[in-house]
């Protein structure tokens, strides 16, 4: 809720603060005095358009500022997201928003003291607020947000039925989906398949070996020198053998060990000869060995060349290694194989598809039963508000029609609240087929109706009353202060009106009125209680502010709006 709205340069007014709390709040004052200017606050609040025009003159920049509870994690509406790095709250808990509008620049956000955006301010308090004015969109005239309330009317059994319709309207979908592709994709699948199937048997006829295939440029280099490798080897081998450098090294070896003297660094230097000359006979042994297996053979260098080409092909178009040619192999034949299970699955997915929206028509139906009877009691619950407020002479219908789109993801119908203002009018849309004061009425009996459902905290009314008087205008401000009450949860109600028999039923009552400071005009904002209220309200009456008729007449309404309350609470 909000606790506190700060206005400064706004229009006309330079800086006022109205303490709002549960309950019914009204603001009055003379035409002109800037009562309308309290609803435009909190539609920049709210995210509405931001204009310098707005800005009082000889003002840099207007700004609203509001003290609200911080609302609850995951409560915004039509998909909106108030998700942001931790709000700071004050140590009560309560949050600060603020939007600065300038003369020149760029409008700016503050949520708990840090920037934000437009957007943020409409998250966290478009769930909460609802503004009901006779030239504004209304929330409450969405189709959507229609079907959503008269769901919520329903009661248990129907909130149970409409779980059962989305899991069976998913489960639908589910299977659609997969047979269009099917459907839709059979041709591209097709080839798709040719191309795999192409790619995969392409891959396997070489039958690569990491292994072996990973040394075939060594291969092929030996085979291409296999002449010059194995006189190379040969001649290395004679090099270091017993007819090479092997005959001098022995002879060192052999001179060492005949050594008469018992030296400990002589002997070290006889084992190191002795070393070499095994070395030298192992080298000589292995060149020649190798120089043995060395030979041409123009057949497997011929093979190992055409393998050459085709491994050349198959990286050049799947990988740079045997490795990673092996690895498109595996990744290609396991969509492959998916392709093939679309295609073995296709013949059951028709009966499938048929089961499954066969499920959703019986549960959709029992949806629209709910549904159906839900509008038949609100439809009745909203005629006696109606009647109350004036408007006897309309009517509203609740209309539950088959979708037009088929089934969809909340049921098989579409929802309309629609108003017949007088008699032998057909019934249209709300925004379509009433003035703005009938519009804000018949909204008002919403309200009351769906009191016990509709979520918002916070509702604001600009101009309710226009064109109604008399018991009708006591009627709206009974029936606005039994909407502040609530059956399980205190609601903050604000109207701006210019009806003594509305405002008579106001807990907190505001007075917006112009005075002349240091040779200019201020509107300033106070709050009225016992005989300062009881002035206005007989100002409101149209009698003079200290006539004692006029504050009698005032008095006896105020007494009579509280005794009404007190009537209504017990019943």
């Amino acid at each position: 809720m909000i606790e506190e709205l700060h206005i400064r340069g706004l229009g006309v007014l330079e800086d006022v603060t109205l303490r709002l709390a549960p309950g019914l709040t009204v603001v009055t004052g003379e035409t002109g005095a800037g009562k309308t200017l309290v609803v435009t606050a909190l539609g920049l609040l709210l995210g509405g358009r931001a204009s310098s025009d707005l800005v009082r003159s000889g003002e840099d920049a207007a700004l609203v500022e509001a003290v609200v509870a911080a609302p609850a994690p995951g409560s915004q509406d039509d998909g909106a997201e108030a998700d942001g790095p931790g709000w700071d709250l004050a140590e009560d808990g309560v949050l600060t928003l603020v939007r600065e509008v300038p003369r020149d620049g760029r409008a700016r956000v503050r949520v708990g003291g840090r920037l934000a955006t437009v957007g943020t301010l409409r998250a966290l308090l478009g769930p909460h607020v609802e503004v009901h004015g006779q030239d504004e969109h209304r929330r409450i005239e969405r189709p959507a947000l229609q079907r959503r309330l008269l769901d919520r009317t329903a009661g248990a059994a129907h909130a149970a039925a409409l779980d059962a319709y989305g899991a069976a309207y998913a489960a639908w979908v589910a299977v659609r989906g997969r047979r269009e592709a099917l459907a839709t994709d059979a041709r591209e699948r097709a080839r798709r398949m040719e191309t795999l199937r192409a790619e995969r048997d392409e891959i396997a006829a070489l039958a690569i070996d990491p292994d072996r295939d990973g040394r075939i440029d060594a291969d092929l280099d030996r085979l291409m020198h296999a002449d010059e490798l194995r006189a190379t080897l040969g001649a290395a081998a004679a090099g270091v053998g017993a007819d090479g450098a092997g005959e001098p090294l022995g002879r060192a070896a052999a001179a060492l060990r005949r050594l008469p003297a018992a030296d400990d660094e002589l002997a070290g230097l006889a084992d190191r000869a002795a070393g070499l000359v095994r070395e030298a006979s192992e080298l000589a042994a292995d060149l020649a060995s190798l120089a043995a297996d060395v030979e041409a053979d123009p057949a497997r260098l011929d093979a190992l060349q055409l393998r050459k080409r085709d491994l050349t092909a198959l990286m050049r178009r799947y990988g740079a290694t045997p490795g990673d040619v092996l690895a498109h192999h595996d990744a290609v034949a396991a969509e492959l194989a998916d392709l093939e299970a679309l295609e073995a699955d296709a013949g059951g997915l028709d009966a499938a598809e048929a089961d499954a929206r066969a499920a959703v028509g019986t549960a959709g139906a029992a949806v629209t039963a709910g549904r159906r009877a839900a509008a038949e009691a609100l439809t009745a619950q909203v005629a006696g508000h109606l009647s109350d407020l004036g408007l006897g002479h309309a009517a509203l219908h609740v209309e539950v029609t088959p979708a037009a789109d088929g089934p969809g993801p909340s049921g098989l119908d579409d929802v309309a609240f629609l108003l017949a203002a007088n008699p032998g009018e057909p019934a249209v849309r709300l925004g379509d087929g009433a003035s703005g004061g009938e519009r804000s009425r018949v909204a008002l009996a919403l309200e009351v109706a769906l009191a016990e459902v509709d979520e918002a905290a916070v509702l604001v009314f600009d101009e309710v009353d226009a064109g109604v008087g008399g018991t009708t205008a006591l009627a709206v401000g009974e029936k606005l202060a039994r909407l502040a009450v609530g059956a399980d949860r205190p609601r903050q109600v604000l109207c701006v009106t210019h009806l003594a028999q509305v405002a008579a039923y106001a807990d907190v009552h505001h007075v917006v009125e112009k005075v002349v400071r240091d040779g200019r005009t201020v509107t300033l904002v106070r709050e009225v209680a016992e005989d300062d209220r009881v002035r206005e309200l007989s100002r409101m009456l149209g009698g003079e502010a200290t006539a004692e008729k006029g504050l009698e007449h005032a008095a006896g309404l105020l007494a009579a709006a509280r005794a009404r309350r007190g009537d209504a609470a017990r019943a």
